[in-house]
């Protein structure tokens, strides 16, 4: 894949049609980010194995610790201190490899604590094919949904490309004042995946169907807080990042649009960690597809409106609503079944399908 991001460089910059200096920039922070692509992709892989087992605060401890080294670095890199140059673009890139590296080595460092998991790894040995088979049934459906997230994600950028460079950096800048909450949910998402996980295995419906609830009163409380925050407190928090005025009136915007759509983004995210559990990878796959993919036509259509780029901003934030919706509906269905087998389960007769 660094080799793709390397090779197709140039196209996939010249998509977005920003202009020969911001497409220069962009190919060089690129280039430099594909040769730390093997990090960024072990480092996922590692975090789930630690949550499979029930782990979650290993790994964040040790994402967060990237996550604060790479804004430790990147002023530094960016903008030069002491005998380290100004890099700009270059310096962005190089502090984001870094930091990736630096989690894989701490993650590395924790695997060698823990023997029951690792110490038979042997990464010469061609894995079993049952084995391979049950692992690309379970994560294709999500690898899917990932790889056309960011396509989507792609298109949109062109999109908005459209009114210039400003509001391209806007969007980049908002969408990383929104990680707030989406991040955040992503660890109610891990932590719910493996709680339901092992219930399921231990056939304790009852346990599974009420820590379902807990989680979506959990992440109910962070998703009505980023709605807060973004909607009240988007301009002191964006000026933060971007102090020129046009770029706060944008970003006040941006935020407040999506902020009305934090909550059912986060009870999304933590269905989609339900289904996982189950080992139903399917349905988080479909909605968040599905919707993803209206992002576009949303975009284009609205945009065209008296909305202008509004529109695009409203056409990110309703289809996260119907997201947040659609899949919990689907799970509260799929739930209904761990009624039945509860009574089935007090007269010892059987389980959910």
């Amino acid at each position: 894949y660094g080799l793709a991001l390397v090779s197709f460089s140039r196209p996939l910059m010249g998509f977005y049609r920003l202009g020969s200096p911001i497409e220069d920039a962009a190919r060089i922070y690129l280039t430099i980010v594909a040769f730390g692509m093997p990090f960024f992709m072990l480092n996922p892989v590692l975090t789930a194995i630690f949550n499979g087992t029930g782990d979650s605060a290993t790994p964040f401890r040790v994402n967060t610790f990237g996550l604060v080294l790479n804004m430790i670095l990147d002023p530094i890199f960016i903008f030069g201190l002491g005998p380290i140059p100004r890099m700009e673009t270059t310096g962005a890139a190089v502090a984001t490899v870094i930091a990736q590296l630096v989690v894989t080595a701490v993650f590395c460092g924790q695997a060698h604590k823990r023997p029951e998991l690792f110490s038979g790894l042997n990464l010469l040995r061609i894995p079993e094919a049952a084995r391979m088979k049950e692992i690309v049934l379970l994560g294709l459906p999500v690898a899917v949904q990932n790889a056309l997230f960011t396509t989507v994600a792609m298109i949109t950028a062109r999109i908005i490309a459209h009114w210039g460079a400003l509001p391209v950096a806007v969007q980049r800048v908002g969408s990383q004042i929104e990680s707030i909450s989406w991040m955040t949910a992503s660890g109610f998402h891990n932590a719910m995946s493996a709680f339901v996980g092992q219930n399921y295995g231990a056939k304790q419906w009852e346990r599974v169907r009420k820590g379902y609830y807990v989680g979506l009163g959990l992440v109910s409380v962070v998703g009505l807080f980023a709605t807060f925050l973004l909607i009240f407190a988007g301009r002191p928090i964006f000026a933060v990042f971007i102090p020129e005025e046009e770029a706060i009136r944008h970003g006040v915007v941006y935020l407040r649009i999506l902020g009305l759509s934090q909550w059912w983004m986060c009870i999304e995210i933590v269905t989609a960690g339900a289904f996982l559990g189950h080992g139903r990878s399917f349905p988080p796959a479909v909605v968040s597809i599905g919707f993803n993919l209206l992002r576009i036509p949303g975009a284009i259509l609205l945009s065209s409106t008296s909305l202008g780029l509004e529109g695009v901003w409203w056409a990110i934030s309703m289809s996260s609503v119907l997201k947040g919706l659609v899949l919990t509906l689907w799970h509260l269905h799929y739930l209904r079944s761990y009624r039945f087998a509860g009574s089935l389960a007090r007269k010892g007769e059987g389980s959910p399908v």
